[in-house]
């Protein structure tokens, strides 16, 4: 009977530890953590427009050049963040309609967020309305009329306005040529009559007088009307402003041909390095004016050596396409920063102080304008000398 309450007993015992165990929850399996997201390696578009065709070509083939070296040099390198970019060109031909045109179709169709161009004011100025009400940023190498300053808040540029050029142009006709009377022969385009108006209203202001003042059609290649009547007009200097330096080339030569002796200025346009060479005997001594620049900068001088190994050729306008060659690194910097962002690109460019470029030392004002100098060169024996 003792054994049997002692089994008893202990048979208690064990059924209450067993009421004490508390049972776990059946813990689900582990699942597996998601991938993370693949990085994006899709290329970045950024649309060109340039004159690709026709006399205008003539610059804006060497500038689509430089602005290629930028790319495959920071392509070679990842890109921007391992993706690598990719320009998309259209011709804008160097006038306002195929700017306007080309600005339709990459922002539109190639849903672009960025142009690099236009090389001419024209073309620049056509785009601009299609670039602003889009949001999309326009930044050009070279597009130097004056309007350009007021053609948005979107639009950029990194080579000096002619509001500029022309003052230093009259400046010095007036002051160191010591022309009374000036003769102006211009092209009837954005470009050319942007600096015509400045050193037209400033030669006036420093007290010297407008004697012959012709325009010509870009569709024109007899200019012995217009040379006849500045001829008549014996100005102490003549102005001669082209578009493409073909024409300026022409134009030139009918006035040498006409017996002209006075003291030819001009832009930079005609004092493309290749323009001077190939037209030494009708270019002797003609003075143009173009941004100041220093080709034996570090950044300037491995871009013209990059120029010259691929063409065989010197650079003909290095100012500008230094220029090109530095906004694709400027964008290439401020899209790393910020994406596709357009507003805070925008905002990127407006703060661009005293940036290292291969044009020089950069800095953007509020309207979107280099705040730059400018030198004067003569042509002497099919080369350029620095007067000041």
């Amino acid at each position: 009977m003792k054994k049997t309450v002692q089994v008893l007993l202990v048979f208690i015992a064990i059924i209450l530890v067993s009421c004490q165990v508390q049972v776990q929850p059946e813990q689900p399996a582990s699942r597996p953590s998601a991938p993370a997201p693949a990085a994006d390696t899709s290329p970045i578009k950024i649309g060109v427009m340039y004159p690709l065709s026709g006399d205008a070509a003539a610059y804006g083939l060497p500038i689509q050049k430089a602005t290629q070296i930028a790319v495959d040099e920071i392509n070679a390198k990842r890109g921007i963040k391992g993706r690598q970019i990719q320009l998309i060109y259209e011709d804008s031909k160097c006038n306002p309609k195929d700017g306007n045109a080309a600005a339709q179709k990459l922002v539109n169709i190639d849903n672009v967020k960025v142009i690099i161009g236009g090389v001419c004011s024209g073309e620049t100025l056509g785009a601009a309305p299609i670039t602003e009400a889009g949001k999309v940023i326009l930044i050009s190498p070279s597009a130097t009329s004056p309007d350009v300053t007021n053609a948005g808040d979107y639009v950029f540029r990194v080579a000096p306005s002619d509001a500029y050029a022309g003052v230093v142009a009259s400046d010095y006709a007036f002051k160191d040529l010591k022309a009374k009377k000036a003769a102006v022969i211009s092209e009837s385009t954005d470009y050319a009559q942007g600096l015509r108006k400045v050193f037209k209203e400033n030669f006036a202001k420093l007290g010297g007088t407008i004697v012959a003042d012709e325009v010509y059609n870009p569709e024109d290649t007899d200019f012995r009307t217009q040379v006849t009547k500045v001829k008549a007009a014996n100005p102490d200097v003549i102005y001669v402003l082209p578009q493409p330096p073909q024409k300026g080339i022409l134009l030139v030569k009918q006035i040498k041909e006409a017996g002209i002796k006075t003291q030819l200025l001009t832009a930079e346009v005609l004092i493309g390095r290749n323009v001077v060479k190939e037209n030494a005997v009708n270019f002797e001594g003609m003075i143009g004016i173009e941004q100041k620049f220093d080709d034996k900068a570090p950044k300037a001088a491995a871009l013209l050596a990059k120029y010259k190994q691929a063409t065989g050729e010197d650079a003909p306008f290095p100012g500008y396409m230094s220029g090109a060659y530095d906004v694709v690194y400027l964008l290439s910097d401020a899209i790393g920063k910020h994406g596709m962002d357009t507003e805070k690109i925008k905002s990127y460019l407006y703060a661009v102080k005293g940036y290292e470029g291969a044009v020089g030392k950069l800095t953007i004002d509020q309207n979107g304008d280099p705040i730059m100098d400018y030198s004067i060169k003569q042509a002497k024996g099919g080369e350029l000398v620095t007067l000041r």
